[in-house]
């Protein structure tokens, strides 16, 4: 019985820790899709900055690169936002790294405990099995 319980135990560790790598994986996609994003805005201001330039040395009036100007600004607010974006989603993919490495590690640990007594057990068994034997030949032995 003692065993049973240890197995259901083992059991729910193990699903702790699948649903625990389904939160790292899920927390690492959209870290990845946050800092694509923060790539992405970065590569579209630099576009924009030459575009900029070169509209700039060609010459352009003062409402289209006021308009550029501003444009820029609110480009740099969205990369410093998203920036914060990234930071935090690091640490929460700190956070889940740290549950799901606790649960798998427990996982393993139960694991490894299941699987001792299980091969206690099985020793036991032949053991007692072993003593059976040796019973019966001593007895027939006697019986002679």
């Amino acid at each position: 019985m003692k065993d049973d319980k240890m197995g259901k135990v083992a059991a729910v560790a193990r699903l702790e820790a699948q649903k625990s790598a389904q939160q790292l994986s899920q927390s690492q996609a959209s870290h990845g899709d946050k800092v694509a994003r923060l790539e992405q805005l970065m590569q579209f201001k630099a576009d924009y900055e030459r575009t900029l330039n070169t509209r700039g040395s060609e010459g352009m009036d003062a409402r289209q690169f006021q308009d550029y100007r501003l444009f820029l600004t609110r480009l740099n607010e969205a990369i410093a936002q998203q920036t914060q974006e990234i930071a935090g989603s690091e640490a929460t993919l700190g956070e889940v790294r740290a549950e799901w490495a606790s649960k798998s590690q427990r996982n393993q640990a139960l694991d490894q405990l299941v699987e001792e007594r299980q091969r206690e057990r099985v020793k036991a068994r032949e053991k007692l099995d072993q003593k059976r034997a040796d019973d019966d030949s001593l007895v027939r032995g006697q019986e002679r």
